[in-house]
């Protein structure tokens, strides 16, 4: 099929499916993570003998030649791009405590907080200021200096970091354009629960926090809309068409239903309609089980894409009926490395039954892909050739 035209065809099913009407057939995300496509590239010789994940991210002007052998031999309706992907060069230049890089090269999350339970009502009165001046330079000790070096040192950070993903929006727009991809612009936020627990007060303290200081809690992720609205969408009055913000769930699973009412639902509910008002698509990755949440999801403005981790796909298929929302997820890539073709297939089969019926789905993983080890090649190919001829809306 000529380019251009498996483009029309792809941009045409999405917008069907963000649209609420039937597309043609079920699009298929295959969502790759920057790890996985570096340790295909590897096996199949893309890169330098003896090169492994900690070089390759040193290495931009290796990346193109990466993603494109990954988009030529798998298919997806959506990039194969780096997705989620956090550049150490940012957190090395900051000597960063809150993301530092693990022996294999993964950049991973410890638990770090930065806010004391004292300093609450500082930052409750100017978030940003305070994030700035007193909570930074303790997530990034090289920010710890005097007001002229700090200014310089993150003015080196944020250069690094944005050439480096300039050198991805160049690349992946090349692959966009060989491969028949629509174009896909996106940003990036947090829940503000989430952003206060994950990065500010750590798993830990947030737990204790919702029982000492409740109201602090609340006033907290009150406080930090703002930011994340402005995080999600610098330039509300210029969006790109079809601009999509991906949004990582994290604390909603660890808490129950009553702290998730008071603390985590009211900012989070604000985020959602601020960044939907100005047009914006949201993508959420619901990660662990929401489903005694979906009450909640439901209620959402516009047409959310929730990728779904672990849960009921009748209920949420249910839940979701006669919303705009969209669907995906729920395809265990555990399946992918150690079970047989024919319970890959069987396991599509069950969620394109169950999902597919009237739209809203995109066929996808329960979260990304970071390893190809055992059967997950050899079932990537089994499963997109399934989907491709079994999800057609006839």
């Amino acid at each position: 099929m000529d380019v251009n035209q498996l483009k029309q065809e792809r941009q045409a099913d999405l917008k069907a499916v963000y649209s609420g009407k039937v597309p043609k057939r079920v699009p298929i995300h295959l969502s790759f993570a920057f790890e996985a496509s570096v340790s295909y590239a590897i096996d199949q010789g893309i890169v330098e003998k003896g090169k492994n994940l900690r070089n390759i991210y040193w290495e931009p002007e290796t990346w193109y030649d990466i993603f494109d052998r990954v988009n030529n031999d798998f298919y997806s309706d959506i990039p194969l791009g780096p997705g989620a992907i956090r550049l150490p060069i940012l957190y090395q230049i900051l000597e960063a405590k809150s993301i530092i890089m693990g022996a294999t090269g993964v950049m991973q999350h410890p638990e770090v907080h930065s806010l004391e339970p004292e300093e609450y009502d500082a930052f409750i009165e100017d978030p940003f200021f305070y994030m700035s001046e007193t909570l930074m330079p303790r997530l990034y000790p090289a920010l710890d200096t005097t007001p002229g070096r700090r200014a310089m040192v993150l003015a080196q950070a944020v250069k690094a970091n944005a050439d480096q993903f300039a050198v991805i929006g160049q690349m992946m727009g090349k692959i966009a354009a060989k491969y028949g991809y629509p174009a896909a612009p996106s940003g990036r936020s947090t829940a503000p629960f989430d952003y206060l627990a994950d990065f500010l007060r750590s798993f830990t303290g947030i737990s204790k926090d919702m029982r000492r200081y409740p109201d602090k809690v609340v006033q907290a992720c009150d406080a930090l809309v703002p930011l994340m609205l402005r995080e999600g969408v610098p330039n509300p009055d210029s969006l790109p068409p079809d601009y999509r913000v991906m949004i990582p769930l994290h604390m909603g699973s660890f808490i129950n239903e009553k702290q998730f009412e008071k603390f985590y639902w009211p900012s989070f509910k604000k985020l959602m309609d601020g960044l939907v008002a100005p047009g914006a698509g949201v993508d959420l990755f619901v990660e662990d089980n929401w489903m005694r949440h979906m009450d909640y999801l439901k209620t959402f403005n516009g047409s959310v894409k929730m990728q779904f981790e672990y849960g009921d796909p009748k209920l949420v298929k249910e839940k979701l009926s006669g919303t705009r929302h969209v669907i995906t997820g729920f395809f265990p890539i555990s399946l992918l490395q150690f079970g047989s073709a024919q319970e890959v297939k069987d396991k599509a089969k069950e969620l394109i039954d169950i999902l597919a019926p009237g739209g809203g789905y995109i066929f996808g993983f329960d979260k990304g892909l970071f390893s190809l080890e055992g059967n997950t090649i050899k079932n990537l190919h089994v499963l997109t050739d399934f989907v491709r001829d079994y999800g057609v809306y006839r």
